[in-house]
């Protein structure tokens, strides 16, 4: 732990600028000196973060549900092209602000209602980094081991080895901030885009063999399971976006532009990965199956490049993940610095990556998607309070209770639609028969808390005569 603090403050001492002023930009306005990066910048920035092993896994699960080749990749277009959008208008609100997402989320539900929000930004980004951490030493281990198996007593320290090694390299691209970010995910792009060309390439070379899926009849409950899937994944990454479009400098030509390049980043990653997965689960059978030892078969010799992928591909994943942990960690108050609090969350994250490493597959990923159940009625009440209600300012020491009475209503409205939790916990949901297990709760949710958040704005506004959006205190 000291090696790594000493990276740190030699870091620091490089860059000329201190630690605690770095911290500084983490959770309050990013001085406008330091607002220097380009829109375009964004499109590597969620280029390299999507070309990763959850898209890869999706794709590869989407071929068990036996929809047709053309239906299936509409519904990856789609799910794509709407999830990434979502990203996208989030990023837009950050060259305005100058502000991390939650932060701004602070500026819609007042500051003590978005500590809440914080908070379960917290969970959600160690959860994300937990499983990627997981995946990516899993396929360190394979590696390492040539693809052979290890003994018990072996496998519990090689497994606490990789999960270490991997985390050190997860930090290692934070050390500078969003800067080492967007650099390390810019030669992601590259790096991780070759390897996934060169899997595709052999997929391609061995045939694939589509006819299966071309007399296959449509579903629309398998047509709507995978646009949730892939929706649900590529949406979960809207309060992550102004993090990195606040470095931006203002204005709306800037603005719209860090929209676009952070949707067609995130989207055109997110979907080509996916139908790599697809075409890979085709060429051999998988159904739904997946682990580093089908690299050994499809790749032949050369299997070290599909493991290669999954390991990088979690590691560009958690470099995102690490930084905006750090980002809600600070918008819940926390004043320790960056050394501080990086190794706390690191050391919390290896040891959830112990317990869970042989385990976690369906009850870890099954808690992730249920966690994923507050993202889009925050992602409604946002968009509606900053582009229909005209909020901008930002609260100090308040709640605006209306976005959140709005988020609590579209939080109940989409229960009956939860069907994750009953497929994951058993839990009955009334409405899990009719939709056959598809969880379209995501979509309720976002339109009913987008919907109530401008009724009850309007509301507000002429119960109190009011032509300003309504303000009250806790």
């Amino acid at each position: 732990m000291d090696y790594i603090l000493d990276i740190y403050r030699q870091s620091d001492k490089a860059m000329k600028v201190t630690v605690d002023r770095n911290d500084e930009t983490l959770a309050s306005e990013v001085d406008q000196r330091m607002r220097n990066a380009s829109p375009r910048s964004l499109f590597y920035l969620w280029f390299g973060s999507n070309l990763t092993v959850a898209d890869f896994v999706l794709g590869v699960l989407v071929e068990s549900f036996g929809l047709s080749f053309y239906y299936t990749l509409l519904a990856l277009v789609i799910a794509n092209l709407f999830g990434g959008s979502l990203v996208g208008i989030m990023a837009f609100i950050g060259p305005e602000s100058g502000r991390g997402q939650m932060d701004i989320s602070k500026g819609i539900f007042g500051t003590s209602g978005g500590k809440g929000f914080s908070g379960l930004q917290f969970l959600n980004t160690i959860g994300w980094l937990t499983v990627n951490l997981i995946i990516s030493a899993r396929a360190l281990r394979f590696m390492l081991t040539g693809g052979a198996g290890v003994s018990p007593a072996d496998s519990y320290f090689l497994e606490g080895a990789v999960l270490a090694i991997t985390m050190i390299a997860i930090i290692l691209t934070v050390v500078y901030g969003h800067k080492s970010i967007k650099i390390f995910e810019k030669a992601m792009s590259v790096v991780l885009g070759i390897l996934f060309i060169i899997i595709i390439l052999f997929v391609l070379r061995s045939g694939i063999d589509l006819t299966p899926y071309e007399s296959s009849s449509f579903s629309i409950i398998n047509f709507t399971a995978i646009f949730m899937l892939a929706f649900s994944y590529i949406m979960s990454w809207g309060p992550y976006a102004s993090d990195y479009s606040r470095y931006v400098g203002s204005g709306r030509e800037n603005q719209t532009r860090s929209a676009l390049w952070t949707m067609a980043g995130s989207s055109i990653a997110s979907f080509g990965v996916e139908m790599i997965g697809y075409l890979f689960a085709i060429s051999l059978n998988l159904s739904g199956n997946f682990s580093n030892s089908m690299f050994i078969s499809s790749l032949g010799i050369y299997w070290i490049v599909g493991s290669l992928a999954i390991f990088l591909g979690g590691i560009a994943a958690n470099s995102i993940n690490l930084y905006s942990n750090l980002m809600s960690v600070r918008s819940l108050g926390f004043k320790n610095g960056r050394k501080t609090i990086i190794p706390a969350i690191a050391s919390a994250s290896i040891i959830l990556g112990v317990i869970f490493f042989n385990t976690f597959s369906q009850y870890f990923e099954g808690f992730l998607y249920v966690l994923d159940y507050w993202i889009t009625p925050w992602l409604g009440v946002m968009i509606a309070e900053y582009f229909f209600v005209g909020r901008r300012e930002f609260l100090s020491g308040k709640i605006n209770w209306s976005p959140v009475v709005a988020y609590a209503l579209g939080i109940i409205v989409s229960i009956p639609f939860m069907d994750t939790i009953q497929f994951y916990f058993g839990i009955p949901i009334p409405f899990y028969n009719i939709t056959g297990g598809s969880d379209i709760s995501y979509i309720v949710s976002f339109v009913a808390a987008f919907i109530f958040a401008i009724v009850l704005e309007r509301y507000v506004r002429e119960s109190q005569g009011r032509s300003e959006p309504s303000i009250i205190k806790a």
